[in-house]
This record gives C-alpha cells, sequence and structure tokens, in this order.
C-alpha cells in the first residue's frame, strides 16, 4: 500500500465532502493523546510491529506501521537499513544516525525529536520513531510565522548547527497535534565535516538563549551520551564537541554569508 503522506489532508478535505466513513478508510493516519518519552521508547523497542504502508516521496524505504505493547496502540516511522540508497557523502547505516539525533536532543532535554530506537523489524535493522500526528499543510515556512514558536525554533536553529543537519528541509519541522513542534528525518547529521544545509535561517545574528549554552556545556565538559558511541564514530563524535565549543564560544547563531547553505528542495 502505498500512502498519501503529506497530502492526506487535502485529500481528507474532498472524501469528507462525499463520505466520512470512506474518509476513515482512506486515511491510515492516526491520531493519539500525548504520550511521554519513556513509554514511547519502551513502546518502540518491545511493541509489535505492522507494516501499513510505504511512505512517498522518500528517498530511502520509509514505512508508516502500527504498534502495540500492553494493549496501547501507537504509530511509528520505520527506516530499514535494506531501503537505503548508496550516498557519496555518508556511509552506509544512516538510519542510526536517526536514532542519535534523538539521544542527543534527549539527552541534552530539548525535545523536538521524536522518540526514536534501533530495531530490528519485518525488513531487518532500522530505526523506528514514533509518527508525530500533524495538520501536514503546516511547515516551517507559516509555523515561524507564530511568534509563539520563535523560543522552539531557535533551539532546532541550534540543534542543527550542532548535530550538522545537512537536510533540514520546511516539511521537516512539523507543529503537533499535541501543540509541540517536531524535527523529523534527522538521517543526514553528524558528518565530521561541517556542511550544515537548513531553512532555517531565519533567527541569525540573535544571541543563543544562556540555557542552551549551559545544557551544550554539559557535552564540552562531561563528554556525550554513552548511546552516541554506537551510532557515530570517534570523528563524527569529535567534531560533534567541537561544534558545541564553537556555539558556546560565539554564544550566536551564525548567518550564511553564502546564501548556498540550503537544502533543495526546500519544502
Amino acid at each position: 500500500m502505498l500512502l498519501a503522506g503529506v497530502r492526506v489532508p487535502t485529500r481528507r478535505k474532498k472524501v469528507l465532502k462525499e463520505d466520512q466513513e470512506t474518509e476513515t478508510e482512506q486515511n491510515p493516519f492516526k491520531d493519539r493523546e500525548p504520550i511521554g518519552t519513556e513509554l514511547a521508547v519502551k513502546m518502540l523497542a518491545f511493541g509489535e510491529i505492522q507494516i501499513v504502508g510505504r511512505m512517498p516521496w522518500a528517498s530511502n524505504g520509509t514505512f508508516l506501521t502500527n504498534i502495540k505493547h500492553d494493549e496501547i496502540e501507537i504509530q511509528g516511522i520505520y527506516k530499514p537499513a535494506k531501503g537505503e540508497r548508496p550516498l557519496y557523502d555518508f556511509p552506509p547505516g544512516i538510519y542510526k544516525r536517526e536514532v542519535a539525533a534523538f539521544e542527543l536532543a534527549d539527552y541534552l532535554g530539548w525535545g523536538l525529536i521524536p522518540p526514536t530506537v534501533l530495531r530490528e523489524g519485518p525488513l531487518g535493522i532500522g530505526s523506528l520513531q514514533l509518527f508525530v500526528p500533524c495538520d501536514y499543510e503546516k511547515n516551517y515556512f507559516t509555523i515561524h510565522k507564530d511568534p509563539k514558536f520563535k523560543n522552539d525554533l531557535v533551539r532546532l536553529a541550534t540543534f542543527d548547527l550542532l548535530a550538522n543537519n545537512t537536510d533540514r528541509k520546511a516539511g521537516h519541522v512539523l507543529e503537533g497535534n499535541d501543540g509541540s513542534i517536531w524535527a523529523i528525518d534527522n538521517s543526514l547529521c553528524f558528518h565530521e565535516d561541517f556542511k550544515i544545509r537548513t531553512v532555517i535561517w531565519d533567527f541569525s545574528g540573535i544571541e543563543i538563549p544562556k540555557n542552551l549554552i549551559s545544557d551544550m556545556s554539559t557535552l564540552t565538559e562531561e563528554g556525550t551520551p554513552e548511546e552516541l558511541s554506537g551510532l557515530l564514530n570517534v570523528n563524527e563524535i569529535e567534531a560533534l564537541i567541537n561544534r558545541a565549543n564553537i556555539l558556546i564560544t560565539n554564544e550566536c547563531l551564525p548567518h550564511d554569508p553564502s546564501g548556498r547553505q540550503v537544502p533543495w528542495p526546500l519544502l
């Protein structure tokens, strides 16, 4: 089954006019109550996985799944290693970087990245991330206009610089139905060479909040979380520490003087 992906909301509007029952049948995405990180990680790690269908427009094999554990049901996004296309600038196994992004954000206490685990799934080892119910008509270009999200987006801009995200498209920034900002598709992060590509340049020049500076100081003073050692190589972890030191020293979000440090397509 090929899912309608981000275009589901538009399709749902059309179907709704025709038949409410048909809408339910056509839309595979399920809303849910907010779930805590600890419970989400447990369910992702131990729940029974059922593949619903493949997400379209993804560069690699990406699957929507239903997950059930202890009579609780959630949905997840499964990215198996077998579905990855070779890249010239990243080694195989980019699914590990999805997990590393969550582990880093969780260690810092920044939220932002949906709970993500390494998991042996129906198609082999890969990453399994908590699915975020949201309005897919919204993306960074619409979300950043709302002043209530400024602090969240500044934190995300800082995170992407720290993680060296080379592919932060606007469509990778979601406003969840829980009212939180979530950042997905984090597999192209943590390269040892600095090669940031992001759409989030609106906050260039502003001071990085002191609480974020303090959080990053934990990395430089106490080291990275142990979980990263099995997900990134030594050079990548060293580069992560170096980027933290640079951000702490500069105290401001940088500009893009070239105007070229953006992904393509933007959305």
